[in-house]
């Protein structure tokens, strides 16, 4: 027999997802309530982590009644889930080992895995999903993804994915990968002539600099979808003038899936409020129109692993709402800090840093913090807070996998820290190459 709140749960998504783009902003904010209140007397009967965040704070899930009360609720950070075990963070009623698994590539510098349960996991693609047809992507057209290196086995779990989307008819025809030469890169994208290009701005705007004018007579793209990082006016401008289609840039991340979708009018982007409810907090308080703000979410859908008051360690701009388009929703202006810069490397090649990350994700399970620092063109410092101290062996191992991936005459140095800390604006910067940034001020 299905549990009610199961059920509940169940309908609730599925109105969202049939009903929230046609909703009126009342409608949306009645919406949250309803999921927030579900979602607090879930979280304290069945998830061991936010039982004793809410004693601690001395609240009874009966104090959050209106979304006046979310603030009641302690902020959780990344590291606080992170360095639990899978029992303490997930309903106690589920099974770890038969969830839906992602684990982030850490863009705090943290790796994080989260569960979701089979019906979560597909709500959330399906909200995504939705958002680009409604941008113009059409069932029956044929893709070309720019995305991740293959994730080493344990990193992810999702059964039957490709499967269910492939017999809706709703996949990618090919997906490369960062780690590819950028001439096989090419010769993948010429030979798919897809109509929808997918990926990072900064990945898909380094191939407009190698395409040729028979490249670009040749396209048949309608459409350009980049997610994962900031996409910089240059970006935007070098994939709008290569290839003369719109450019529709989303904010997601591994927690939440889509948190925002950029405006079909353009300009700003539409927070998908059926799905999460955001706050851009500057420390304690909320910012205002066009000031910039730490992110701070709690996702309405997530009752496996509950994120509540989840601070994504992202910085925004607050937009104007409702959005000038008429859409009844909250809007930001800019998403920052989320651009990765490449390494420069001594034989000329550009590499992406998600290509160092797969590899030392793989080779040190055993890191809670992580910092790849590119200082010289031929040396990148790999800087480990760990959770268990590991063997010299261990350490190398480290060293040889990232060396392997970056296959160039460069010395991988790894050292274990006791922590690593911040900028100055709070952020932690997971990869950064000093010679990059050097050769952008020399270009400037």
């Amino acid at each position: 027999m299905l549990d009610c709140s199961l059920i509940g749960r169940w309908a609730a998504g599925l109105e969202a997802l049939s009903q929230s783009h046609v909703w009126t902003r009342g409608e949306i904010l009645a919406f949250q309530t309803r999921r927030l209140r579900a979602l607090a007397r879930h979280a304290v009967r069945r998830v061991p982590y936010y039982r004793r965040l809410f004693a601690g704070a001395g609240l009874r899930p009966e104090d959050i009644r209106t979304l006046d009360d979310l603030d009641r609720i302690p902020i959780t950070s990344r590291f606080d889930l992170q360095r639990l075990p899978a029992r303490e963070t997930t309903a106690e009623d589920l099974k770890p080992d038969r969830l839906a698994l992602h684990t982030t590539s850490g863009t705090s510098g943290e790796p994080l895995r989260i569960l979701r349960t089979a019906f979560e996991e597909y709500l959330l693609r399906a909200f995504r999903l939705k958002q680009q047809l409604l941008m113009g992507m059409r069932p029956t057209d044929r893709g070309w993804g720019l995305g991740g290196t293959p994730r080493p086995s344990g990193m992810e779990r999702v059964p039957g994915s490709r499967f269910l989307t492939r017999r809706l008819g709703f996949h990618l025809t090919h997906a490369a990968n960062w780690g590819l030469p950028t001439e096989v890169a090419l010769d993948q994208l010429r030979q798919a002539q897809p109509d929808v290009l997918v990926g990072s701005a900064s990945s898909l705007a380094w191939l407009t600099g190698f395409m040729t004018p028979g490249d670009r007579v040749r396209s048949r793209l309608r459409y350009i979808s980049t997610a994962g990082e900031t996409c910089t006016a240059e970006m935007r401008r070098q994939l709008t003038e290569t290839f003369g289609v719109p450019v529709h840039d989303e904010y997601a991340s591994h927690e939440f899936n889509l948190i925002a979708s950029e405006c079909p009018q353009g300009g700003r982007y539409h927070i998908q409020e059926w799905n999460l409810i955001l706050e851009v907090l500057d420390g304690d308080r909320p910012v205002g129109t066009g000031e910039e703000g730490e992110v701070v979410a709690t996702g309405l859908h997530s009752f496996a692993m509950p994120f509540l008051r989840y601070r994504l360690n992202d910085l925004v701009i607050l937009g104007r709402s409702p959005c000038p388009c008429g859409a009844p929703v909250t809007t930001l202006d800019k998403i920052l800090g989320r651009t990765i810069e490449r390494f420069l490397l001594p034989d000329g090649r550009q590499v992406h840093p998600y290509v160092l990350v797969r590899p030392l994700l793989a080779e040190a399970p055993w890191l809670r913090r992580y910092q790849i620092v590119q200082d010289r063109p031929d040396h990148i410092l790999v800087k480990i807070v760990p959770m268990t101290e590991p063997g010299p062996e261990a350490v190398t191992s480290v060293a040889r996998g990232v060396a392997a991936a970056l296959d160039a005459p460069v010395e991988v140095e790894v050292v274990l820290l006791d922590d690593i800390p911040p900028e100055p604006n709070g952020k932690y910067r997971p990869y950064y190459s000093l010679v990059s940034a050097l050769a952008q001020r020399r270009s400037a």
